[in-house]
């Protein structure tokens, strides 16, 4: 069996854990110590060249993922250890894959971004998707020339709604498209938005997120091309 760079990942973090904290705690944290020995030890395996220089790029990927970091106590960049998003990692068996995608890798609206990407940054995925719903929202009610008073679902028909709203997206030659984006606008803050405005949610999966945030990207995008109706 040749290992993934993901499942190497996995491996590694497990054993880190396991010195750090579990059944081999007091063996080396060294980077060299945990790839050539330990993780052959832990899992029962004999790693070949090509999933030893596998794991070292594996292990550069999680410190660029802020799952592990340098051990301040010891002089050499090779002791390493994990930070406390890499130990909840481990601890609930969630993928570290996905912590190697950055959000600001995947939106480039940089107001969007502005809006949301410190929360999202801190797991605190709530804010972020209310925050960018909330741009999106503001964003509508400036290019309807609505007023603060007009919000929600309300400020999303009084703009957008295929027969009476102040706006129309110029792609939609059928009043069914039109209908569509109105759907569109009005089921994403009614979905995303509305919910963190009198209760909290608890969004909890930083993928799910991202997607979340994408789609306003898409509804901002979309909204940009809007005129008025005449």
């Amino acid at each position: 069996m040749v290992y993934s760079k993901s499942q190497l990942k996995k491996m590694f973090l497990k054993v880190l854990y396991e010195v750090q904290y579990g059944k081999m705690k007091g063996h080396s944290r060294g980077i060299d110590s945990i790839v050539n020995s330990w993780m052959n030890k832990y899992y029962g395996i004999k790693m070949s060249r090509e999933e030893i220089q596998l794991t070292m790029e594996a292990i550069q990927e999680l410190k660029i993922s802020g799952l592990i970091v340098k051990d301040a106590t010891q002089p050499s960049d090779v002791f390493q250890l994990l930070t406390a998003k890499g130990k909840e990692i481990v601890e609930k068996q969630r993928d570290p894959e996905i912590y190697d995608l950055q959000l600001e890798q995947i939106i480039k609206n940089d107001r969007l971004l502005s809006k949301c990407l410190s929360n999202f940054n801190d797991d605190d995925f709530e804010t972020a998707i209310f925050s960018a719903y909330k741009l999106v929202e503001e964003e509508v009610r400036t290019k309807a020339m609505l007023g603060v008073d007009d919000y929600g679902v309300v400020l999303m028909t009084k703009a957008l709604h295929p027969d009476t709203g102040k706006l129309k997206i110029p792609t939609c030659h059928l009043s069914q498209e039109q209908e569509g984006v109105y759907n569109l606008f009005k089921g994403s803050i009614a979905f995303f938005k509305n919910p963190s405005s009198h209760r909290t949610v608890n969004y909890n999966d930083r993928m799910v997120t991202m997607k979340i945030i994408a789609l306003a990207e898409l509804l901002l995008q979309t909204l940009s091309t809007a005129v008025m109706r005449s």
